[in-house]
């Protein structure tokens, strides 16, 4: 079988430094390029990835310290604390992470949106 009946066309732009990083990764593992793509998507969307939620645990725990610390209670005129406004920032940072439901076959995400796509 060939490639072309195996796989599908896919274009994505990339920054010069990511293509840079991805030449001499593809070189230093004998990998081809569009193969070290592959995995990379896979892995991103595997559930249960300890990376994604080893990193999304980070996140809440400064969010929680940053809870916790006084002068961070500050109160702005706007009514939001100090606190508040960094914790909507800190949590645009998270990565959305794909969870079985416990209930149906279907796939919910971190902020709570259905994916219909099976498992």
């Amino acid at each position: 079988m060939t490639h072309f009946k195996q796989y599908k066309p896919f274009m994505a732009y990339l920054e010069p430094t990511e293509i840079d990083k991805l030449k001499k990764f593809s070189k230093q593992t004998k990998l081809p390029m569009a193969q070290i793509v592959r995995e990379a998507i896979s892995q991103r969307m595997a559930n249960g990835d300890p990376y994604q939620s080893g990193f999304n645990a980070g996140i809440d725990k400064s969010i929680n310290t940053v809870n916790n610390m006084k002068p961070a209670q500050f109160r702005f005129p706007s009514g939001k604390s100090f606190a508040e406004m960094i914790d909507d920032e800190l949590n645009k940072l998270k990565r959305r992470e794909k969870k079985e439901a416990k209930q149906s076959k279907e796939v919910v995400d971190v902020e709570g949106g259905n994916i219909t796509e099976p498992v």
